[in-house]
């Protein structure tokens, strides 16, 4: 006994997908851009019947199987959705080449699907572990649409709790307010340690999940060294977000310099789910050891 169902999620203009390699952070993954007719997941639960001599129907019922696929439709073939539609890694993009014809096994992928949800607020799907299925067609005709279809098989992440092996759909309710950012670590007008690669941390206070694509360093945030302020440049260094406990934190690629200088600034480009920014720039100072 199998039961089959199936959800049509519509995108709507400021709505998302993107597909990042396995494991990768909603900030690193890749929006495919404009879909037509949405994102149909389609779920499949195989069961077999318990029965007993005292009872004339089934008395339970044991599943053995679970299965999970997700179609798009793309109505952009760029070269990175080309790539991922052919279960290609990435690195196979470069220097806008697509080079392909040994493709290497088991290239996983993590989706993440941003929509509204029901409650005026906002729904954010996301797969752990997904890998291209099936067969892929698309054509260039004149005057005609140029369609990519790509199947998604989901697969069970065991690096995940059980009841999360396939993934997570979670709502945010409607909100109006803006977040509000700090610097945690060092404080305003702090110090690092000079000679040693500290981390510098940011705290966000939002109630709701934030939107990880406006989390980028260079853009949002950003790190400058202001010690000759003629020459004030962004230092060289990567930011990881933690979704539970709304830090950013910046870790240099280069030791801090002694009594050199910084700002940590915050622009209104970081947003949270519901689409609320910053309310204003965020400019804070901290300082290297002498």
């Amino acid at each position: 006994m199998g039961t089959t169902s199936n959800i049509v999620i519509g995108l709507q203009t400021t709505n998302t997908m993107k597909i990042g390699n396995y494991g990768d952070a909603e900030a690193a993954a890749v929006d495919v851009g404009f879909i037509k007719g949405g994102a149909e997941i389609n779920h499949e639960l195989e069961q077999y019947d318990i029965k007993v001599d005292q009872a004339l129907g089934p008395v339970a019922v044991q599943a053995t199987d679970e299965n999970m696929t997700i179609k798009i439709t793309l109505s952009e073939a760029t070269l990175a959705n080309v790539c991922a539609a052919y279960g290609y890694p990435t690195t196979a993009v470069a220097d806008s080449t697509f080079t392909f014809g040994d493709v290497a096994a088991n290239t996983y992928r993590t989706l993440y699907i941003n929509v509204k949800s029901p409650n005026a607020g906002s729904r954010k799907y996301t797969f752990h572990k997904a890998i291209p299925t099936g067969s892929i067609t698309y054509s260039h005709k004149k005057d005609e649409e140029t369609l990519l279809e790509i199947s998604f098989k989901i697969l069970c992440d065991t690096t995940k709790t059980a009841a999360a092996r396939f993934g997570t759909i979670v709502d945010t309710g409607a909100d109006t307010t803006p977040p509000t950012v700090a610097l945690s670590t060092p404080v305003d007008g702090g110090t690092v340690t000079k000679d040693a690669k500290g981390t510098v941390v940011w705290t966000i206070t939002e109630a709701n999940p934030l939107n990880e694509n406006t989390i980028i360093y260079g853009n949002t945030f950003s790190i400058i060294n202001t010690t000759t302020p003629g020459s004030a440049a962004l230092v060289a260094g990567t930011i990881a977000y933690s979704s539970t406990a709304k830090t950013v934190t910046f870790t240099p690629t280069e030791n801090w310099t002694a009594s050199d200088t910084f700002q940590a600034i915050v622009t209104t480009g970081l947003e949270d789910a519901n689409g609320n920014a910053l309310a204003a720039i965020k400019i804070e100072q901290f300082s290297a050891t002498a």
